[in-house]
């Protein structure tokens, strides 16, 4: 079947959602992707959170992605580091592999590189999405969909990450060791620009302790490099489906 679209703006929220939701249930969820890369600029910020991961598996839009990433560094403090996404400018992904709530999953899995980590977990702690470079040291890179122009996250919450890491992947004890850590902030191009590096907040909890929060919120401050990417759908040119 065809559907076709103008990029006139829906008379109201309320159907605007409707319509959205009956395409996404006609629609293959890789031609409803499609369809949200070609109207990025007018697709609900609800609707990118959903499927702007998946996003990435598109090579116009990781090109574009690539293009527009700058580093969120502190002013005065450490040289520039070039995002390992972009320094590998000639890797895709090489596919995309849906994890379960952790408590689901049987056994641990082997961690590969380059491929599009992402969790279908309800209130998934720190990132919508992650990947690992075989870089040296390896890299972990993580996707979070920034609406507003501020994600500041806690030590709480960056600790539960790493443990639905470990109940993920084989042996991550020995993998996590010097591993670097990068997040990728990515926003509509006209959404509330994040301009800074976003602080981990220490927060007082029964599951971490007060050492290790310390630890915690150091390691963010000193090591975690962050960058945005904020891109239109004028910044890419659309071939075929994903």
């Amino acid at each position: 079947y065809t559907i076709e679209l103008s990029l006139n703006v829906l008379v109201s929220p309320h159907l605007e959602r409707e319509t959205l939701s009956r395409l996404e249930d006609k629609m293959k969820q890789s031609d409803f992707i499609f369809l949200v890369l070609r109207f990025w600029d007018y697709v609900p910020p609800y609707i990118i959170e959903k499927y702007a991961v998946s996003a990435f598996l598109n090579e116009d839009f990781l090109r574009a992605i690539r293009l527009k990433i700058r580093e969120l560094r502190p002013p005065g403090r450490r040289e520039p580091h070039s995002c390992a996404l972009k320094e590998h400018s000639d890797t895709s992904f090489t596919r995309k592999e849906v994890l379960p709530p952790p408590e689901r999953l049987s056994n641990p899995v082997a961690m590969d590189h380059w491929v599009l980590y992402e969790p279908k977990v309800q209130h998934f702690p720190l990132v919508d999405g992650f990947f690992f470079v075989d870089s040296n040291p390896m890299t972990l890179v993580g996707l979070r969909m920034a609406t507003a122009g501020e994600h500041r996250t806690t030590t709480s919450t960056v600790r539960q990450f790493t443990e639905c890491l470990a109940a993920y992947f084989n042996g991550w004890g020995e993998l996590s060791r010097d591993m670097s850590w990068e997040i990728i902030y990515v926003q509509h191009a006209g959404s509330t620009p994040i301009n800074e590096q976003q602080r981990c907040d220490v927060v007082n909890s029964d599951n971490v302790s007060r050492a290790e929060n310390r630890e915690i919120a150091a390691f963010w401050e000193e090591e975690v490099r962050q960058y945005i990417a904020a891109v239109s759908s004028g910044g890419f040119m659309m071939g075929e489906a994903l």
